[in-house]
Order: structure tokens, then C-alpha cells, then sequence
């Protein structure tokens, strides 16, 4: 019967073309705009790393001048980066199961090859943790250990395209690269690994390519080795105290690094109460001006923290989908001008005996029919504009291939689309079931 139902409907599809064919065309449009936006919200909204979301916590201490506001956070928040001083110190807990500092700087890279000119990269200082902490996938080798950052040994990782770039992407652990002006051996090349949004760095690189090199944590601050930092980056104090401008990145109230812990969910309040102790003793020293306003915030709450969903973004979906009300209803004046159009043959289908409900369910059928096929249209469409906006986009701000229309969008394409062929066919196909047979057969 169901299939019956819908072979008469696509018969009375295809009995006015053209007139389908707008209907399908502007209910696409409709679907266009909305799912364009959910999808662009989708990749800032989801969990980019669910197996530990639970797990991961971003550490945060105020350290801040008790004169002043400290920018760009949410009221009563403490500063959104730490000190470098405060990163020493803060790793000496041994209740997390991992800990990494997450800090950005270029160098610049001499490759071996003749062909392949020297090129400034980006560089992700870190600690041995990181690697496990986030569930880095390696093609080749894998990260350093906790000795090799205590030794600061010149062990580089290198991504893939840095590793296709240089070596022709075959296995190039144990061989050397020239970063600056020292050789660093390779211990592992990273497979695939793009987390949407990279959570670990929301405030630097939240949705670009990951780095081209990760380095241990400390090397970056060894100036002879070339490393220049680089992000945003937060001060206050008086430089004349410090011999240089690296004796003020190591020893003042310098904030630049995102720090990192992996918890037991058994010990995330003892690690809390141990933050509060270490930030007392500071206070002891003359530091920490202002009250305890500490945060080990787990990953899902940070990313709400830094605002990685921009009211700006829910809000354009609240309008797409009014606009989807509104081609919703353009799309009822054009069902019902069809089957008003029609009502002749729904008549001498009455009146040979079809019932109300077998007109309104076919009615309805078709009306099921154009918003499927105006979403799947509606999704091509939506696609276009995904990457219409992502190479519009500033270069290594959004990585190329983030915004598009894949499983998730495709499907939220179809329930509108459906929902909307639905909202939209319900009263034409009432009123064409309520078609009088007597009437028409009359007039006809």
C-alpha cells in the first residue's frame, strides 16, 4: 500500500514539471541556509576528543595585578593563560596521570634536500604527555619521554605534511632535521590528527592545521637554539627587574602557556585543594596579589569558557531556520494552488470510491517526495557555501576541508527537508481531501 501510495504521488509530480520543480528549488534554498549554519556550529560545538573529555582539565591561576582587569575573559575569571614560573611549579604534583605546558613559537627549517628551500614553521612546545594525554595517532615512532624533557634533549616530532615536505613521506625516524642552527633527531611522525576544535589551544589555533613540529617544552626558551615564541600573551610587572626579555618569559608574571593535566576522577578535588595549597605558598613569597581564584576546568567546560560556539553563530541559526518558516510557507501557497489546480481528478478519484484519507495520504506522499528531493538538493547546495566560506576564510585560521557537509549535516538536512515537506503539505492536502466529488464531476 505504502509503495502504491508512492508511485501515485510521483505520478502527480511528474504531471507538473515545472511546477515541482520550483517547489523543490525553493524549499532547497530554505534548507540551504540552515543546515550551512547548523553545520558551521556543529564544528565548534562538538566534543573533539569524547573517550576523555571527562578526564582532560585546563589549569588556570590568578596571578594577576589586583589593580586591574584582566582582558578578554568572562567576569570573575581568573587570567587564561599561566606563567612560566607557575608551569615549574605546578608539574611538580604527582596526582595527574599527565601534564603538559602547550605553548606556540617558529624556527626556521634547513632541509637536506637541494630542492626544498628553507621555511619558517610553527612549532608546538610541549611536554612528553601531550602525546598520550590527547590521543596523538603516529604513522612512524612516537613521542619522546619524561627524560628526554628533563635532559632537553633535541628530539623533534614531525606532522605529516612536515614529514611528506621533507623526507618524501617515507619513515624518517632516526634520521636528522636542521632547526635552526642545531640538528634534531626525529622520533615520530604524526598520522592524521585534526581535533575539531583543538581544544588543547583554543586561544592560539583553535580550528587551523595542527603544527609543524612539536619540540620539548624546554628547548623553546634555549635562545641559542633559535626559537622565537609566538601567540597571545599576557604581562604586568616591571621589566627593569629582570636582567633580559627572557629572564622576565622565565622568572615574571609573563602569562603564555595553556597547562594541562590528566585526572583520576578520584583525585580531581585533591588536585584542586593541592592548586589552592601551591598557590598559597605562593602568596607567602609576595606573590598573588588578588584572592584564590583558581579553575581546573575539564575540556567540554573550557571550550564554553573560551566561547568556541559564538552567540553571533546561534543566533545566524535562529534566523536560518526563520527563514526556512518562510519558504516553508511560500512553499504551502504553491501545494495548494497544485492541488486546488487538480481538484477535477480528485473528484472522479472520489467519486470512484478513493476515501479521504487515501487522497490526504497521497497528497501528503507527494509533499514527502519534493521535500526529499529539496534536501538533497538543499545539502549540495549548503555544501557549495561551506566551501564558498572556508577559502574565504584567513589563511591558517580554519584549516582547509573543516567546514563541510558530512554525515552529521546531510542528515540535518533531511529532517528539515522533511519536516518542512511535511509542515508544509499538511493543510493543501487537507483541503484536497475535502474536495467535494459531486461538485467537480458537475462542472467537468
Amino acid at each position: 500500500m505504502v509503495l502504491y501510495t508512492l508511485r501515485l504521488a510521483w505520478r502527480s509530480v511528474r504531471a507538473t514539471p515545472w511546477l515541482s520543480l520550483v517547489a523543490v528549488v525553493g524549499l532547497a534554498v530554505g534548507i540551504a541556509v540552515p543546515t550551512t549554519l547548523i553545520s558551521i556550529r556543529y564544528v565548534f560545538a562538538r566534543n573533539p576528543i569524547p573517550d576523555k573529555s571527562d578526564v582532560l582539565f585546563n589549569v588556570r591561576v590568578d596571578n594577576w595585578d589586583p589593580t586591574a582587569q584582566f582582558f578578554d575573559i568572562k567576569p570573575g575569571d581568573p587570567p587564561k593563560h599561566i606563567a612560566y614560573r607557575d608551569m615549574v611549579g605546578l608539574m611538580e604534583s604527582d596526582l595527574p596521570v599527565g601534564k603538559t605546558g602547550v605553548a606556540s613559537a617558529t624556527v626556521f627549517v634547513f632541509p637536506d634536500l637541494p630542492s626544498v628551500r628553507p621555511y619558517q614553521a610553527m612549532a608546538r612546545l610541549c611536554h612528553a604527555d601531550f602525546f598520550s594525554m590527547f590521543e596523538v595517532p603516529f604513522r612512524y615512532g612516537g613521542g619522546w619521554s619524561r627524560q628526554d624533557d628533563r635532559d632537553h634533549a633535541r628530539v623533534v616530532v614531525l606532522n605529516r605534511d612536515t614529514n611528506e615536505r621533507l623526507f618524501g613521506g617515507e619513515d624518517s625516524v632516526g634520521r636528522t632535521v636542521r632547526l635552526g642552527e642545531h640538528d634534531f633527531s626525529v622520533v615520530g611522525v604524526l598520522d592524521t590528527f585534526r581535533p575539531l576544535p583543538q581544544y588543547y589551544d583554543v586561544i592560539n589555533n583553535a580550528m587551523g592545521d595542527p603544527r609543524d613540529v612539536f619540540v620539548p617544552f624546554e628547548l623553546g626558551l634555549e635562545e641559542e637554539l633559535g626559537f622565537s615564541l609566538r601567540g597571545d600573551t599576557d604581562s604586568w610587572g616591571s621589566y627593569s627587574d629582570y636582567a633580559n626579555p627572557m629572564d622576565f618569559v622565565k622568572r615574571g608574571e609573563f602569562n603564555w602557556i595553556q597547562y594541562w593535566v590528566e585526572l583520576k576522577p578520584g583525585d580531581v578535588e585533591a588536585y584542586r585543594q593541592w592548586v589552592d595549597s601551591y598557590v598559597l605558598t605562593q602568596k607567602s613569597l609576595g606573590r598573588f596579589p588578588k584572592p584564590l581564584n583558581n579553575r581546573v576546568t575539564p575540556v567540554m567546560e573550557w571550550l564554553d569558557v573560551r566561547d568556541m560556539v559564538p552567540k553571533q553563530v546561534t543566533g545566524l541559526v535562529i534566523i536560518g531556520l526563520l527563514f526556512l518558516v518562510v519558504c516553508c510557507l511560500n512553499l504551502l501557497g504553491l501545494l495548494l494552488a497544485k492541488f486546488l489546480a487538480r481538484s477535477g481528478v480528485l473528484g472522479v478519484h472520489r467519486a470512484l470510491g478513493a476515501s479521504r484519507a487515501a487522497v490526504f495520504s497521497q497528497r501528503l506522499a507527494e509533499c514527502l517526495l519534493i521535500g526529499v528531493a529539496g534536501g538533497v538538493v538543499g545539502a549540495f547546495l549548503a555544501s557549495i557555501s561551506l566551501r564558498v566560506i572556508n577559502a574565504t576564510l584567513p589563511t591558517g585560521r580554519v584549516a582547509a576541508g573543516v567546514l563541510l557537509v558530512d554525515g552529521y549535516a546531510l542528515a540535518v538536512a533531511i529532517v528539515l527537508a522533511v519536516l518542512a515537506g511535511a509542515a508544509a503539505g499538511l493543510y493543501p492536502a487537507w483541503r484536497a481531501c475535502r474536495v467535494a466529488p459531486a461538485i467537480q464531476l458537475k462542472i467537468n
